[in-house]
């Protein structure tokens, strides 16, 4: 198991090295964050939040399912598109290439009807899990606990399945149920090396916003800054934190694209040598 995990931390330090030569892909979750952050504001300002009740809670009614539903459809179309950008432009590397930004938009607008798909499958899986999750909260109790742990699992099996979906979208322009399908046929050739690879990234993640965040809490306990100063810090802090999770979160969509890249057509990503990405698969 530890060489495992040793062995997929050294193929995720390669992903970092795709960012560094395709800087444009920090632009995308970035885009993603705002837009999808624009789209809650003009959305749910207007709608959801005029529907809660006098006690504060909020009626799940079929108003307010059909808002639910139009949020998690608008949020995955946006995130979606992005990640297919995102793919597409590891993809081109891969190849040889060097996608430009305009590049990146025009192959996803290619593939909006795909993205679309998807973020109504995403859209509607969510909107189960929300129903799921709003029948534990009528529950209460041990209720509550079981159906919240069964949730919990749901979310992560389907996490799983649909690792590869996007990689599948982008190089093989598959639909979305064919493409859960292939995903999962990838998952089950890569099951150990994209588990430790998720956990991996998920400790490494923590560990930088863990001293990230000892780091400023320090800072602003020694300094005690105000006004313009702590302002600064603050901004800082953000920018950091941020940072930490856009770059890992590029760099776990560029490892899955590397495994997808070699279980589609057999082909290498620049920089993973044989015997390593190979060990990256069972053995059939």
């Amino acid at each position: 198991m530890f060489d495992r995990f040793t062995r997929s931390w050294e193929l995720t330090k390669l992903s970092f090295g795709v960012i560094n030569d395709d800087k444009e892909l920090l632009l995308y979750p970035l885009l993603s964050v705002i837009l999808s952050l624009g789209f809650l504001i003009a959305l749910l300002y207007p709608t959801l939040w005029v529907s809660f009740s006098s006690d504060g809670s909020i009626e799940w009614g079929f108003v307010e399912i059909m808002v639910t539903f139009v949020t998690y459809l608008g949020v995955a179309f946006i995130a979606t598109f992005f990640n297919v950008c995102i793919v597409f432009t590891a993809k081109t590397r891969f190849e040889g290439g060097n996608a430009t930004v305009g590049q990146s938009f025009g192959f996803a607008l290619s593939r909006i009807h795909l993205i679309l798909g998807w973020a109504t499958i995403s859209a509607t899986v969510g909107l189960i899990f929300r129903a799921i999750d709003h029948a534990a909260e009528r529950l209460g109790g041990v209720g509550e606990i079981i159906v919240g742990i069964l949730r919990s699992m749901l979310g992560m099996l389907w996490s799983a399945v649909t690792l590869f979906v996007i990689p599948a979208m982008v190089y093989k322009g598959l639909t979305p149920i064919p493409a859960i399908k292939d995903s999962i046929e990838v998952l089950k050739q890569t099951w150990g090396e994209s588990l430790i690879r998720h956990v991996g990234f998920g400790l490494v993640q923590f560990l930088f916003l863990f001293l990230g965040g000892l780091a400023f809490g320090g800072l602003f306990s020694v300094m005690s800054p105000s006004g313009n100063m702590a302002l600064v810090l603050f901004i800082v802090a953000a920018l950091y934190f941020v940072g930490v999770v856009f770059v890992f979160f590029l760099a776990e969509m560029i490892f899955s694209t590397a495994l997808y890249h070699y279980a589609a057509n057999g082909k290498l990503a620049p920089g993973y040598d044989e015997d390593t990405m190979q060990g990256a698969f069972r053995i059939k």
